[in-house]
């Protein structure tokens, strides 16, 4: 689910012209409502973790920036109207001498109503207190737009999608 919530961040950033992760605002070409399909896996063994499909919204004039520099997680990339580069990177003090050092990378491509991506989330841990093991999971991400003109008033199509990841982010 991690991989599905972070591609949807990815799937909101892709716009009609270069953006930052600084100002990100989501176009009227992007307005609708997706039908997205994920595939998690293991990064290592290409071993299938789980396959999800959801329905998101996305609405035009939304502005989502992912950075949060209190928790220390910040972001970079570019956005064309047809591909997406984004890189997001934490460090947190999860236990007493363990530190989670969280990385998010993701390269998808548009064209027309489809949207596929690529991303890769890493979770390391350092220190003495940490007994959990490093992961990483990959997600292959394919898009197709279902609905034109959403009704984005404050109630989301999938409660774990937009919306939701908007409240988080206000």
């Amino acid at each position: 689910m991690k991989s599905f919530i972070l591609f949807l961040i990815v799937t909101s950033l892709l716009t009609a012209g270069a953006a930052t992760a600084e100002d990100i605002i989501v176009p009227e070409s992007w307005a609708g409502i997706w039908e997205t399909t994920t595939t998690e896996m293991d990064c290592q063994t290409l071993d299938v973790i789980s396959v999800t499909t959801t329905l998101d919204t996305l609405c035009a004039g939304d502005i989502f920036n992912p950075e949060d520099p209190e928790f220390g997680f910040v972001c970079s990339g570019s956005v064309t109207d047809v591909a997406i580069h984004l890189e997001c990177s934490a460090t947190v003090d999860i236990l007493p001498d363990c530190s989670l050092s969280l990385s998010f990378v993701s390269d998808g491509t548009r064209s027309g109503e489809t949207s596929s991506g690529v991303s890769v989330n890493a979770f390391t841990y350092t220190g003495t207190g940490c007994f959990f093991e490093d992961t990483c999971v990959r997600g292959e991400t394919t898009s197709v737009r279902t609905g034109d003109d959403p009704d984005c008033g404050p109630t989301p199509v999938s409660e774990t999608g937009w919306g939701s990841l908007k409240s988080i982010y206000r």
